[in-house]
């Protein structure tokens, strides 16, 4: 944390709350500052830099160099018209209104004719309110509009948020801005620790004594800073045994949002468990406990956890024997269930999958299962596989352990897949069968691991594509912010799995498969073509966040909006091309192509008895020489290439414009060069929309 000590304003909020679920904490937060933000531009404030942060029971925002008033304003403001506001040279209703709405007399109006029209007109003059005065007025509507997973109300005021509210501290400078938000009166006092200091009440002077005593107590307010704190006090403990943190990057941010105080314990458990799956093991750290997980010099899983506790070191000894208790109770569990699952082959529990609900009004787990075998068995109309038998018997395999003992302690429900793959293998299948159901259900996010084999892709593909349409058939699609079934987030894992893993596939078919597959077995059917624009926009999206900028994505998209892979490979050829000093002029000459060919025109064959110039020649030889070779390289995805084949036109054009009319007034000559040109504009089409692309003329 950096102190404060400048003179500048400075206006700090802090909202104390019982302790809130972790992942509540930073979407909240970031969207406290970016309504505080909007509402600063909005009321013309003027401000250096908003700073916010969070705890497990605060949020912070703190504003520097915050000015103490609005800016005043000047305006001119458009009136009435004239033949409205005044009748016989006097005021009427409406004239007056205007006046009496705006603080005017008649002196002030100026009448000024615009389009024929005489209208009144009018310097308003605003001056700007106290800052402190608009903050008491917005904060409890800015508080209102947080947005929680799940939020509730407490008392009979009825205020919602997502646990109750028990203070609030608002100042500017050394000020109380005064407001409530329910019965919760805003003050300048906070609450130290709840535990270590009791909730102790303290009153705060300034935003800068704020810090001060926050870091006095050692509340860290500071995510990255509790962050850092956990890895060093984690550190600390483990070089003293040659031991070393299993890297759990989502885990430490859990953790560092669960806590105010940190504080470190290292506990162990029976070496006999050392036996199960280290995942198993994990997940039964992790899941509840939020225990991290230790391995040895050599890399291998050692019977250790470390717990961090929010808090001091009193009794540490005690509460990790505790903790070890509890981890031994759920680490005895997950032998049993591992022992008792494998006593038989997984596959005796495909016929239980008629009990587990796929989506309501979509039946069941089997029925899942059964489209899956479908999709297997037609890969060949969709993508060049060969061994049919393999993906068939993955599809008929694949969901069978959401029956078994492991899988249904809801505690290891996210080892779904990996402990079908973990059985299997055990039971001696093939690797290509085991580790294509261990990983089909991957990527559960953009970034995360992907499958490792082509069989363990494809199944992936099945399963989430299914998903994604049957969300759609039962009436599931997000709309706005709500996405209760995370249809955007499995749209983004098809998108994401098939543009790292370069996937070739007929999307469009695959989606005609699964429409068939849903008619045949319910009757229900989904409108293909608003799949394809969901895709389309996740598709827009992804390429964003890979900072690809937008009229590229739109040139790339407009040519094949459902190759994923292809249009990324495109994309990052024009954002690197787009770097260099030709690309604007080489850009401006292909996309008069496409700007001079009128909207929904019907191209004929070219005549090249009808070219009346050389530079018409040159450029349809240069084409048709290098026709051939554009396909093939279209054919072999060899865009590099090709894009350099297509640039390579430039000069060609440019002359081609600079000596022909292409609009001429002999309409048979006018036909023949626009011919031309879409032939060679469909070529090139197949690359990008060169006239989606924006061009820098300067």
């Amino acid at each position: 944390m950096i102190e404060k000590k400048t003179k500048e304003n400075i206006f700090l909020l802090e909202i104390g709350f019982e302790e809130l679920p972790a992942d509540y904490l930073k979407p909240a937060a970031q969207q406290l500052k970016a309504e505080v933000t909007e509402l600063l531009a909005a009321k013309n404030i003027d401000y250096k830099y908003i700073e916010v942060y969070w705890t497990v029971r605060r949020f912070i925002l703190q504003i520097t160099g915050i000015k103490e008033k609005q800016k005043d304003i000047k305006y001119i403001k458009k009136g009435p018209r004239y033949d409205m506001a005044y009748n016989d040279g006097k005021l009427t209703d409406i004239g007056k209104a205007f006046l009496s709405k705006n603080n005017l007399v008649e002196k002030n109006i100026e009448i000024k004719e615009e389009n024929g029209q005489k209208y009144l007109f009018a310097e308003i003059y605003q001056k700007g309110e106290d800052t402190t005065e608009i903050l008491a007025q917005c904060l409890p509507v800015i508080i209102k509009n947080l947005k929680f997973p799940k939020s509730m109300i407490w008392d009979e005021t009825k205020v919602t948020f997502a646990r109750p509210l028990r203070w609030i501290l608002c100042l500017f400078n050394n000020k109380i801005i005064k407001f409530n938000y329910g019965k919760v009166v805003s003050s300048n006092k906070t609450h130290l620790h709840k535990y270590e200091q009791r909730n102790k009440e303290v009153i705060i002077k300034s935003p800068e004594y704020y810090f001060k005593i926050m870091n006095k107590n050692n509340i860290l307010v500071d995510q990255k800073q509790r962050k850092d704190r956990i890895m060093l006090a984690i550190d600390e403990i483990l070089k003293k045994r040659n031991l070393y943190l299993l890297n759990d990057e989502e885990l430490l941010d859990k953790v560092a949002s669960s806590v105010e105080i940190v504080s470190a314990m290292i506990g162990e458990f029976d070496k006999k468990y050392l036996s199960l799956p280290k995942e198993v093991i994990i997940t039964a750290m992790r899941e509840h406990q939020r225990y991290f997980a230790v391995i040895g010099e050599n890399g291998s899983f050692v019977n250790y956890f470390i717990n961090i506790r929010d808090g001091g070191t009193k009794n540490n000894d005690k509460i990790v024997k505790q903790h070890s208790k509890v981890l031994f109770s759920r680490l005895n569990d997950a032998s049993f269930f591992y022992k008792e699952d494998l006593k038989q082959p997984l596959e005796n529990n495909l016929e239980k999958l008629k009990e587990a609900v796929f989506i309501t009004g979509l039946g069941n787990m089997y029925q899942k299962m059964e489209r899956l075998k479908i999709y297997s068995s037609k890969v060949k109309n969709i993508f060049s596989y060969q061994d049919i038998d393999t993906l068939l018997k993955i599809a008929y395999l694949c969901k069978a352990d959401l029956m078994t003992n492991m899988i249904g302690e809801k505690e290891f429900a996210g080892l779904r897949g990996f402990m079908g793959g973990v059985y299997l293998k055990e039971q001696g299948h093939d690797e290509k069968i085991w580790r294509a159901v261990m990983e089909h259900y991957l990527p559960n996010s953009v970034g995360d691991k992907l499958p490792s084999t082509i069989e363990g892709i494809l199944m992936s593909l099945f399963d989430k594509i299914d998903n994604l349409c049957g969300y759609f058939i039962a009436g599931f699609k997000p709309t706005g912010s709500k996405d209760p079934y995370a249809v955007r987030r499995q749209a983004l894992n098809i998108i994401y799995m098939i543009t790292e893993k370069e996937v070739d596939l007929n999307l469009k078919e695959l989606l005609d498969m699964v429409n068939n597959a849903y008619k045949e077995q319910f009757g229900k059917t989904f409108a293909i073509d608003e799949i394809i624009d969901f895709l389309i926009q996740r598709q827009i999206n992804y390429f964003k966040d890979k900072s690809i900028d937008y009229d590229i994505i739109n040139s790339v998209i407009t040519s094949t909006p459902l190759q994923f892979s292809d249009n990324m490979k495109k994309a990052n050829i024009l954002m690197l091309a787009r770097k260099k000093p030709d690309f604007n002029d080489t850009m401006f000459a292909i996309s008069r192509i496409n700007n001079i060919i009128p909207e929904n025109y019907t191209a004929e064959g070219v005549k090249t008895e009808y070219f009346d110039s050389e530079e018409e020649r040159i450029l349809y030889n240069k084409f048709k020489s290098n026709q051939k070779e554009i396909e093939n390289k279209i054919k072999n995805k060899n865009f590099n290439e090709l894009f350099n084949i297509i640039a390579s036109f430039k000069p060609e054009i440019d002359n081609y414009f600079n000596k022909v009319l292409v609009n001429t007034n002999d309409e048979v000559k006018r036909k023949n060069r626009l011919n031309m040109l879409c032939e060679m504009r469909n070529e090139f089409i197949k690359f990008a929309d060169f006239s989606k692309i924006v061009i820098n003329r300067k």
